[in-house]
């Protein structure tokens, strides 16, 4: 049974560090992570575009903790 993804919060990578030249009409890929903050659960999905048409969209969802870590002893 597939699990349904609510969620509420999203993250990706920006494209502003390839080096290649611009062309819109290339066959691209990009991971995009979701995030359901009340069932902490993330899901991440790789979106596949040809032509600026998604053409394929694959992924897995699983929980996940944050936290925050303490600063090391003399910063």
């Amino acid at each position: 049974m597939a699990k349904r993804m609510n969620a509420d919060q999203y993250r990706f990578l920006g494209w502003d560090y390839m080096d290649g030249p611009a062309d819109a009409c290339s066959k691209r890929e990009i991971e995009i992570e979701f995030f359901d903050s009340a069932r902490t659960t993330l899901s991440r999905v790789k979106f596949t575009f040809d032509s600026g048409r998604v053409v394929a969209a694959e992924g897995w969802l699983r929980s996940y903790q944050t936290g925050h870590l303490a600063y090391p002893a003399g910063s």
